[in-house]
C-alpha cells in the first residue's frame, strides 16, 4: 500500500511544473496525508524505482526532475536537476538543487547551492549556501550568514532576523529583532520591535520601517538612501468607559429589535390567528397559576429530552428539530401573556391593548432584578398557556375528525 502511495504522488509531483501555485498546494495535501504513515518506511529496502524518494540523497548522487523527500531527518547532498520538495524535523541540504526549494521543519540549514527561488518555513532556519533567486522565509529565527549570497530580494517574518549575508535586491522583512550587518542591493522595508543596523551594513536605497523604537545605526554604517522611522498607530485602549458604552449601544440595539418583532409578531398573530390568540388569552385569565406550573415543567423536561437525544447521536435531527420548536414556543409564548396585561387595562380593543402591553412589558423588563424575574414569569406563564391551548385546539380537531 505504501509502494503505491509513494508512487501515485511522484507522478503528480513530476507532472507540475508548470504552475508554482499548485505544487505549493501539493506539498501541503502530502504532508497532511503522509503525516501518519510510519516513519519506518525510509528505513525500508525499496526497489530502484523508489530509492531516490528516500530520505536523504547522496553524495555524488544525481537527481533528474523534481524530487520529494520527507522523514524525521532529511539530507541533500546531492544534485536535484529540478525542484526540491522537503519536509522533516531537521533537514540539512549541502548538495545543489538547480531548481526552486520548498522546505518546511523545525531545523533548517542550507549550506549547499540553490538556482533558482527558495522558500522556507521553520522555527531554526539557518542559510549559509548560495541562493540564485529570492527567499521567503517564515520561522522563529532566521539567519542568513555571512557566507551565504543571495541573488534576488528577501521577505522575511520571525522572531529573530539577522541578515548578514549579501542581498542582490530589496529586503521586505517584519520581525521582533532585525539586524542588518551586510549589503542590501536595493530598499529595506520592515516592520520591527527593534531595528539595528551595524558598521558592516551598506544599504542602496531607503529604509523605511515600522517601529515604537528608533533604528540603532552604529558609526560606520552606510545607507544611500533615507532613514525613516514610521510610528505605528495608536490601538484605542479598552476603558471602563468604553466598554460600558459599547455595551449600553448594544443593549439598546437588541432591546429594540427585540420590541420591533415582538410588536409584528403579536399584530400578525392577532390578524391571521385570532381564535387561537384568544384561546390561550382565556386560559392565562381563568388558570394563570397551571399555566406557569406547566411552563416551568416542560423548561425543564424539554431541554432535558434535546439533551438525551444529542447523547444518542441517531437522533440528532429529531433533538435539532424539538429545540427550535421550543425555542419558537419560548419567543412567541410572550405575546399572549403581554395581550393578557394590555387587555386588563384596555379590553375593549385587542390591538391596541397589545401595543399598550408590550410597552408595559418592556418598561417594566428594564429595571433590574425585578424586571428580569418579571420576564422569566412571563415567559414560564406564555409557555404552559401557548402548550394548553395546542392541545385544546388538538383534541378540538379530533372529536371533528379533523385530524
Amino acid at each position: 500500500m505504501l509502494e503505491w502511495q509513494h508512487r501515485i504522488v511522484f507522478k503528480m509531483v513530476d507532472g507540475m511544473r508548470s504552475s508554482r501555485v499548485v505544487q505549493v498546494i501539493l506539498f501541503t495535501v502530502v504532508m497532511f496525508l503522509f503525516n501518519a504513515c510510519p516513519l519506518s518506511i525510509f528505513a525500508q529496502d525499496h526497489s530502484d524505482g523508489l530509492k531516490r524518494r528516500q530520505a536523504s540523497v547522496a553524495a555524488g548522487e544525481v537527481i533528474h526532475g523534481d524530487h520529494f523527500a520527507f522523514g524525521p531527518v532529511v539530507t541533500i547532498s546531492g544534485t536535484v536537476n529540478g525542484d526540491l520538495y522537503a519536509f522533516g524535523g531537521q533537514v540539512f541540504i549541502d548538495g545543489r538543487v538547480n531548481g526552486d526549494l520548498l522546505v518546511a521543519g523545525g531545523r533548517i540549514s542550507i549550506s549547499g547551492t540553490v538556482g533558482q527561488d527558495t522558500r522556507i518555513a521553520g522555527g531554526q532556519i539557518t542559510i549559509t549556501g548560495n541562493i540564485g533567486r529570492n527567499v521567503t522565509a517564515a520561522g522563529g529565527n532566521v539567519e542568513l550568514s555571512p557566507a551565504a549570497s543571495i541573488g534576488g530580494g528577501v521577505v522575511a517574518t520571525g522572531g529573530n532576523i539577522h541578515l548578514a549575508a549579501p542581498v542582490k535586491g530589496t529586503a521586505k522583512i517584519a520581525a521582533g529583532s532585525l539586524l542588518i550587518s551586510n549589503r542590501v542591493g536595493a530598499k529595506v522595508d520592515a516592520a520591527v520591535g527593534s531595528l539595528r543596523i551595524t558598521s558592516n551594513a551598506e544599504i542602496l536605497g531607503d529604509v523605511n520601517y515600522v517601529s515604537h523604537q528608533d533604528a540603532e545605526v552604529q558609526q560606520g554604517a552606510r545607507i544611500q538612501g533615507k532613514l525613516t522611522r514610521n510610528v505605528p498607530p495608536q490601538v484605542a485602549q479598552l476603558t471602563r468607559e468604553r466598554i460600558f458604552a459599547f455595551l449600553t449601544g448594544l443593549g439598546l440595539f437588541l432591546l429594540l429589535t427585540s420590541f420591533v418583532s415582538t410588536l409584528i409578531l403579536g399584530l400578525l398573530s392577532l390578524s391571521f390567528l385570532p381564535k387561537y390568540h384568544e384561546l390561550a388569552v382565556d386560559i392565562l385569565k381563568a388558570r394563570p397559576g397551571v399555566s406557569l406550573g406547566i411552563g416551568f415543567v416542560a423548561a425543564v423536561v424539554i431541554p432535558a429530552v434535546c439533551a438525551l437525544l444529542f447523547a444518542l447521536i441517531f437522533t440528532v435531527p429529531v433533538a435539532l428539530i424539538l429545540l427550535a420548536a421550543f425555542c419558537i414556543l419560548l419567543y412567541w409564548g410572550r405575546i399572549f401573556v403581554i395581550s393578557r396585561i394590555g387587555e386588563a387595562l384596555l379590553a375593549t380593543r385587542k390591538r391596541w391593548a397589545f401595543v399598550l402591553g408590550l410597552v408595559l412589558y418592556y418598561m417594566i423588563a428594564l429595571i433590574p432584578i425585578v424586571g428580569w424575574l418579571f420576564v422569566l414569569l412571563v415567559i414560564l406563564s406564555g409557555l404552559g398557556a401557548e402548550l394548553m391551548a395546542r392541545k385544546q385546539f388538538y383534541m378540538d380537531a379530533r372529536a371533528r375528525e379533523l385530524l
